[in-house]
């Protein structure tokens, strides 16, 4: 057999893809099921001083559209607080998935 024969007449890989989590895929309103992470820490200017804060990460598992709360540290205070203001403004949530970070 010629070398494009066989170039032809090879079969080919095929992928195969893992399920997807169900959350992920039944229709719903943006942001009930949401995931929550912490990314930082940010330098934050306040007056002359550099101070250090972080992201409160929210996302949506169906749309994947992110929100992003600015939080001075990562107590459970100002988590609460974060959360408070998200759900104030796209409503609560069905599910919240976290790292427990």
């Amino acid at each position: 057999m010629c070398l494009p024969c066989k170039i032809l007449n090879d079969p080919r890989g095929q992928q195969i893809e893992t399920p997807l989590p169900a959350d992920s895929v039944r229709p719903s309103s943006s942001f009930a099921v949401t995931g929550v992470d912490f990314a930082g820490p940010l330098y934050v200017k306040v007056g002359r001083e550099a101070q250090k804060a972080y992201f409160a990460l929210f996302t949506c598992a169906t749309t994947r559209a992110v929100r992003l709360e600015l939080c001075t540290d990562m107590t459970t205070a100002k988590f609460l607080m974060a959360l408070q203001r998200f759900i104030g403004r796209r409503g609560l949530p069905r599910t919240v998935y976290s790292d427990n970070a």
